[in-house]
């Protein structure tokens, strides 16, 4: 039978799984939405998607002896989720599926940067910083193929850095870069604004405030830029995969705030688009390795 994994990437509004083959390429997939209506259901959700998953690919003549879970928490080198600020029923994750089925687990956005190092534009560079922006925000370092978790594995917080007042989505709240301009944070900026029945207005509305977020997601890269002066910055995830205002302002604000730098690295999406977390799940199983290395 040919070897295959099973990837999860849960995140705070859905879970996509996959069966992924040793060249990355997706054999079987399903995505179900992340169950929070009545108290954080992730944790049972993502180990019934996994067993599903598994099953499938035997059907299909795939040998999975692994899984790999990405997760919207902080994760300890050796593969310990050790916050629950966004889905606490992470915690409850056991060492192995209800058949059986051994389970490693690593952040979301080291998983999606294992797949771009392996299979995207992190091929050719010796280091990139690689970002994911959807529900959440944050980051990871990836120097000459290996993988920057830190020492408790929390180098990824780049959500947590302060935004610009003047550019907050949300006045009065709490000033952090994910609080102001993550999707949540702008969908939730969409909905406590007024509503209009003017699509045109609603859409120019929404718009201005994609822009925002933008900038100010480009200011915290500038700063990260200039702490860690990475050969590349990769954005993922479903807005940072995105075609919209949201992407065109991260893209020009960026360009402007760096442009003074000799040889600026450059702002790129990632080559494997929303798919990277999966696939890098499904990579981190099949290495069987700690999530913090990275194999090539």
């Amino acid at each position: 039978m040919t070897p295959a994994a099973v990837g999860i990437d849960v995140g705070g509004t859905k879970i996509a799984g996959a069966v992924v083959d040793e060249d990355g390429a997706i054999r079987s997939a399903e995505t179900v939405a992340t169950p929070t209506q009545e108290g954080d259901q992730s944790a049972p959700e993502a180990l019934a998607l996994i067993d599903r998953l598994a099953r499938r690919a035997a059907e299909g003549g795939r040998a999975v002896e692994q899984a790999g879970v990405g997760v919207p928490e902080y994760v300890t080198p050796h593969g310990r989720i050790s916050s629950a600020l966004v889905l606490p029923s992470l915690q409850a994750l056991p060492a192995t599926s209800g058949s059986g089925l051994p389970i490693l687990i690593d952040s979301d956005v080291r998983c999606a940067a294992r797949a771009e190092a392996r299979l995207g534009h992190g091929l050719t560079l010796a280091s990139f910083l690689f970002v994911i922006i959807g529900t959440g925000i944050s980051s990871t370092l990836v120097i000459d193929g290996r993988l920057w978790p830190g020492h408790r594995g929390e180098a990824i917080a780049l959500g947590e850095l302060p935004a610009d007042p003047a550019l907050a989505l949300h006045p009065g709240g709490p000033l952090t870069v994910e609080e102001q301009a993550s999707g949540r944070a702008i969908n939730d900026a969409v909905e406590a604004a007024d509503a209009s029945d003017d699509q045109r207005k609603a859409a120019s509305h929404r718009a201005a405030i994609e822009t925002r977020a933008g900038q100010i997601v480009a200011t915290a890269l500038t700063c990260a830029v200039q702490l860690l002066d990475p050969a590349a910055v990769i954005v993922g995830g479903g807005l940072g995969s995105s075609k919209g205002d949201f992407s065109q302002s991260l893209s020009r604000h960026y360009g402007e705030l760096i442009r003074g730098r000799p040889q600026p690295p450059p702002l790129v999406q990632a080559h494997l688009g929303p798919q990277a977390g999966v696939i890098g799940a499904g990579l981190l199983a099949l290495e069987g390795k700690e999530p913090g290395r990275l194999s090539r």
